[in-house]
Formats: structure tokens, C-alpha cells, sequence
């Protein structure tokens, strides 16, 4: 477990510093321990880093034209065929946008960003605060085997990711030619870094919210059935002043239900704030994954299939593992990002189920303290189940489905170049 415990540590800093670098963000924050939230110092704002990443963005700014007109000009491959530069083009414009958009809103709302990162270390301590067994201290300090798998999938998905830019440094001509070729494609894949670090910085907190959320669950169960059992327990005994007892127990229960049910508010805010800040990227990487799945496919398929191709070169091209490597990186990526917000949803709706499985044994003459409190709670419940869906810039929800969506877009997409391509190249 300390290995794990390490591992993750060390990956989570070099995450970090390629968010820094980048420009993607301006805190800094110092491990304590290797208990989660406790052994976090809070996060501050770096000046340094903050002018560092305006001035990330006006480079990308003012570099991606000239990048977007070499790689135009001079990639060998889209050369080929209108066609296939037709398709790359869309490819490069949308990545080189999504950079420039994608470093727009995390330097303009920084401050934003730091603030619900203290936020979450908030809720990090008022949770172990509440926790009053040494079982749930001792879960709640530590991440899931689970968690420790997804951070690690995450970071490996981001290294592959490089697969298809080395892929063109080594086997492009252009490139040992031109040395201003060169840097454009090294720029496009920084561009490209850009949007998936920001996606790794949603999926992080995201993961923190889900544990906390978890182990509120875990609270609130355990919190019901304290008040059963100590009902109980009060009245086979032939206690004198039992009622007494019983309502100090019972006020307690109410004050710490209380206290819950604000940090599950909490929680909840930091959950739709957190979704707010990163809805543009979301959308982006989205289309993003869904057009490179498209161009993987359709020109695996033109290099194999395509007659233009086979007259020209009176052969099929080999496999290109490199892009195949890189496509499905990306795809793991938007998995885990999708996978893991639906996953927090899935979390939320259980407290309403965890709070009406452990109500019904409450007795029905508790005090009025812990009577109160538990009617707040369930209204409080209703409310969030209505109201909270964690959205994409309003445009969809972000569950399992929208995953078989994109895959239903590519096939289809596919499909239609495959057609256009069988018209214009008989």
C-alpha cells in the first residue's frame, strides 16, 4: 500500500508540473503525509505562474496561424489527396483552437480554480472531523485500489498519446527538412497536451469528490443505524434517567446529521462548480476524440482499401501502430473522464437510497431535535435529486450513454467518408 501510496504521489506531481508548464494552472501545493486532504498544505496562487501562463497563451495565440499553414503546406501525407487534407485540416484547426480556448479560461478564472481547490481541502478536514470510527478514519485517509488504477490509466493514456507525433518527427521527410516543420508539429502536440491535462485536472478533483462523497454515504449509514441501535440498547437496559440518555444521544445525532448535511451541500456546489469551470473543455475533448477516431478509421481504411491509393502505390500501407497506440489513448482518456462523472452522480443518487433504507427504523418517537433534522435531510435530498445533472456547456449529460453516442457518431462518419471517397476516386 505505501508503494501504491508513492507511485501515486509521484505521478500526481508530474501531472502537476506539466499543468504548470503549460500554463494550465498557477498553484502550488506541498504534501504533508499521505493522508488524502489532511496532509495537503492549502493551495496558493503563483504569481510567477500566473504571468507564465498569459504568456503561454500569447505565444499559442500568435504561433498556431503559422503552425496551421506548415502543416498545410508541407505534411507529406495530406499531400496525397483533397481528400485527406480536407479531413486533416478540420483535425489540426479544431486542436489548435481548442488550445487557445482551453488556455483562455484556465489563466481568466485561476483565481476561480484555487478557490474551489481550498474548497475541497475544506471538506477533506470537516469530514475526518465527523468521522468517529477508527474503520472509517482508516478507509477515508487512503484512495480506493480503484482510484490508484484510474490516476495511473490516466497518466499512462497521456503518454501514449505522443505515439502519433513521433510517429510524424521520425517518417515525414518534411521534417529533417525543415527545421520551422518541425517545431509545428511539436507545437500541434503541446496544443494537443494542453486539452488533455485540463481534462487530467478535472478527472483528479473529480476523483476527490467522488471519495468524499463516498465515505459521506459510508457516515450517514452509520449514523442511522447509531440511532437505532442506541434506542434500543437504552431501553432493555433498566438504566435510571434512560430518557435523559436518550435525548443527549439523540441531540448529538441530530448535530452531527447537521453537520453532514452541510458538507454534503458542500460537495454538491463543488461538484457543479467544477463541472461549470471545465463544461468548454469537456465539449471540446469530446469532439476532439470523436474527429480523431473518425480521421484513425478513415484513413486506415484509404490506405488499405481506396483504389486512388492502390494505383498510385500498387500496394496497402502497413498498419500504422503508432496511431492506433494513440487513438486509443485518447479514447481511454474520454472513458475515464465520462466513466468517473457518472460515476459521481451514481454516488449521489445512493445517499437518497441510503437515507431512506436506514429512516424507516428510526424510531417514531425520537426527539424533536433528531425528528427535524432528518425531515431537513430528506427535503434536502428530493431537491439535489432534481435539480443536480452534471452538464456540458447545457448541451448533454455527461453519463455511460453519451459514450455509445460518440461511438454511433464515428461509425457513422466513417462510414460517409467512405462513401465520398468511393465517388471521387473510382
Amino acid at each position: 500500500m505505501l508503494l501504491l501510496q508513492l507511485l501515486t504521489s509521484g505521478t500526481l506531481r508530474v501531472l502537476h508540473l506539466l499543468s504548470q508548464l503549460l500554463g494550465l494552472t498557477a498553484a502550488s501545493w506541498q504534501m504533508l503525509s499521505g493522508r488524502v486532504g489532511v496532509g495537503v498544505a492549502p493551495v496558493k496562487c503563483e504569481r510567477y505562474w500566473r504571468l507564465h501562463g498569459c504568456l503561454v497563451l500569447l505565444f499559442v495565440l500568435g504561433f498556431s496561424p503559422v503552425a496551421m499553414w506548415m502543416v498545410i503546406t508541407r505534411m507529406d501525407f495530406l499531400r496525397q489527396n483533397h481528400l485527406l487534407l480536407m479531413v486533416g485540416c478540420h483535425r489540426y484547426a479544431l486542436l489548435l483552437g481548442s488550445a487557445v480556448l482551453t488556455l483562455y479560461r484556465h489563466t481568466s478564472r485561476q483565481c476561480r480554480l484555487i478557490v474551489l481547490a481550498n474548497k475541497l481541502l475544506w471538506c477533506c478536514r470537516q469530514l475526518f472531523a465527523l468521522l468517529h470510527t477508527s474503520r472509517l478514519q482508516s478507509s477515508a485517509h487512503r484512495l480506493h485500489t480503484r482510484d490508484h488504477l484510474t490516476i495511473y490509466a490516466l497518466a499512462v493514456s497521456i503518454a501514449c498519446s505522443c505515439s502519433y507525433t513521433v510517429f510524424l518527427l521520425r517518417f515525414d521527410v518534411e521534417a529533417h527538412r525543415s527545421s520551422l516543420f518541425f517545431c509545428a508539429v511539436l507545437f500541434v502536440y503541446v496544443c494537443q497536451l494542453c486539452l488533455q491535462l485540463s481534462l487530467a485536472l478535472y478527472l483528479l478533483a473529480l476523483l476527490l469528490i467522488s471519495h468524499l462523497s463516498h465515505h459521506c454515504n459510508l457516515l450517514l449509514a452509520q449514523l442511522l443505524a447509531d440511532a437505532v441501535h442506541s434506542h434500543e440498547a437504552l431501553f432493555t437496559r433498566c438504566l435510571p434517567h434512560r430518557q435523559r440518555l436518550l435525548d443527549s444521544q439523540q441531540r448529538w445525532l441530530a448535530l452531527e446529521l447537521w453537520r453532514l448535511l452541510r458538507l454534503h451541500r458542500q460537495l454538491l456546489r463543488l461538484s457543479l462548480r467544477l463541472c461549470s469551470l471545465h463544461n468548454v473543455q469537456l465539449v471540446l475533448f469530446v469532439i476532439f476524440v470523436a474527429v480523431e477516431s473518425i480521421m484513425h478509421s478513415f484513413f486506415s481504411y484509404f490506405v488499405t482499401f481506396s483504389n486512388w491509393w492502390l494505383r498510385k502505390f500498387h500496394e496497402p500501407a502497413p498498419w500504422n501502430v503508432e496511431a492506433t497506440v494513440f487513438n486509443v489513448a485518447v479514447f481511454v482518456q474520454l472513458t475515464l473522464v465520462i466513466g468517473h462523472t457518472h460515476r459521481l452522480q451514481q454516488i449521489f443518487r445512493k445517499t437518497r437510497y441510503i437515507f431512506s433504507a436506514g429512516v424507516k427504523d428510526v424510531p417514531v418517537d425520537c426527539s424533536k431535535a433528531l425528528s427535524q433534522t432528518l425531515h431537513l435531510y430528506g427535503l434536502q435530498l428530493q431537491v439535489n435529486e432534481r435539480v443536480f445533472h452534471l452538464l456540458a456547456c447545457g448541451l448533454f449529460k455527461l453519463n455511460n450513454s453519451l459514450l455509445f453516442g460518440i461511438v454511433q457518431t464515428i461509425i457513422m462518419y466513417t462510414i460517409i467518408l467512405i462513401q465520398f471517397d468511393k465517388i471521387m476516386n473510382r
